[in-house]
């Protein structure tokens, strides 16, 4: 039934203050939900107040949402999340406030803290039959992707393909960039294994703008490399507007290995195999609010496969080099002792272990840290510095295997002994001692 209100709800409210806001008329609002990456639940409408929740759709407490509303006339509205929301208080409104886009989602701006108080936040509709789309983050969905490839669609690098389908019949774009051949590696990017963290699209796009371009680092890169990538591991999820973290029975990150749910999982292990995949790019976004999230950083194997934490680290010096201006803080490096699974791995675990592997690193970008800039521009500017410092790195370690040949089996996962992984963490100098694992 709640599943059901968020995909059309039509709420009639005289918009009066609430939470310590100001008082006053406002104006009768519509909210919807009916559209790619739609999410949230009305949970109560009264005079003065929509209260608001994200949609868990049966899934673990999360804090994803994004909604239009249209008012009929000029006037301030308020809208009310529940005062914690995943664990944290105020968890649904990240430290630049929600985001707003007043061209049907193609757009996004933080709209800042100014209009918000704890839980809840107010906007300033300016005309009437006024639409604006209001998320917790900048959505990136299907379109987006689609916007970037079509300004793409004649670059002689670029090859497109269907990877699979999804459970719900759609399909699943893979991406190829550049060609395999003698002395040429295999490089997997992969994004959106959680469905809603839709920042690391943007820093995945401009990875691929930039492997695309002319730039001396992008010739480098391609004369050593041959790159697959996956935009969205969840497909379904990213248009539904699931939440897609540990989404029951498991999400689509604790699908590797024997027995996977999902077939855009069991289609990257066989991808992985057949081109000799030997370097993995996972990109994840990790909590809203959780103080120690506010930065960017690495996680993963630290000893697997051989020289893994070497050459992470120096690829997050490298990445730091070429940041933006007032990028967030990082990349840190953040890695631990793991052991192989059977079945139920992660990603960044599954390809840490395959023969061959020469690095698997998984990076986390936040959605919107305090002080520093993140939006589409600055996130792009992000993958650009992630694909020059990759074009500069000499890679140390391994497990040793061969270059990527077109249609080469690469002979399974490498020796998979049933074990439990270490707790110990190797934090960065400057990093603090704990974080959310994807």
């Amino acid at each position: 039934m709640l599943r059901a209100m968020a995909r059309r709800v039509i709420v009639a409210l005289e918009a009066v203050g609430t939470v310590g806001m100001a008082l006053g008329a406002g104006p009768t609002v519509a909210i919807r939900t009916d559209f790619p990456g739609g999410n949230v639940v009305v949970v109560k409408a009264e005079p003065g107040a929509v209260q608001l929740a994200p949609d868990l759709r049966g899934g673990m407490p999360w804090f994803y949402w994004y909604f239009e509303a249209t008012a009929d006339r000029p006037g301030r509205v308020n809208f009310i999340f529940p005062e914690k929301v995943a664990g944290f208080v105020n968890g649904a409104i990240g430290y630049q406030g929600p985001a707003v886009s007043h061209d049907h989602g193609r757009t996004w701006q933080w709209m800042g803290t100014d209009d918000v108080q704890g839980n809840a936040f107010r906007y300033q509709f300016t005309k009437a039959n006024e639409k604006v789309r209001l998320a917790v983050t900048m959505p990136y969905v299907e379109a987006d992707y689609a916007r970037f490839i079509k300004g793409h669609a004649a670059n002689p690098h670029l090859a497109r393909s269907v990877l699979t389908k999804s459970l719900k019949g759609r399909p699943v774009e893979l991406v190829q960039i550049g060609k395999p051949g003698p002395g040429v590696r295999a490089v997997l990017l992969v994004c959106r294994h959680h469905a809603c963290e839709t920042m690391a699209s943007f820093v995945f796009e401009g990875f691929l703008a930039a492997a695309l371009s002319d730039t001396p680092a992008a010739v480098e890169f391609r004369r050593k490399y041959v790159l697959y990538a996956v935009p969205f591991v969840d497909r379904d999820g990213v248009e539904d507007g699931d939440q897609g973290k540990n989404r029951k029975p498991h999400d689509h990150n604790r699908d590797y290995g024997e027995g996977s749910l999902y077939p855009e999982i069991d289609a990257i292990e066989k991808l992985a195999d057949s081109r000799n995949i030997q370097f993995l790019q996972d990109f994840h976004c990790p909590t809203l609010r959780m103080e120690d999230h506010q930065v960017m950083y690495f996680v993963g194997s630290k000893d697997t496969p051989a020289g893994n934490e070497e050459n992470v680290r120096k690829y997050a010096r490298m990445i730091k080099e070429g940041l933006p201006p007032n990028s967030p803080h990082g990349p840190l490096v953040w890695l631990q002792k793991r052991a192989a699974k059977a079945a139920g791995d992660n990603c960044n675990d599954h390809f840490a272990f395959r023969e061959g592997a020469i690095m698997a690193s998984t990076i986390e970008i936040p959605f919107a840290p305090p002080k520093a800039t993140m939006n589409a521009t600055q996130a792009r500017g992000i993958g650009q510095a992630m694909l020059k410092a990759w074009a500069k790195m000499e890679f140390a370690g391994g497990h040793g295997g061969t270059p990527a040949m077109e249609g080469r089996g690469a002979g399974g996962d490498g020796d998979k002994a049933e074990a439990h992984a270490s707790a110990h963490m190797l934090p960065d100098a400057s990093g603090p001692g704990r974080r959310l694992e994807h």
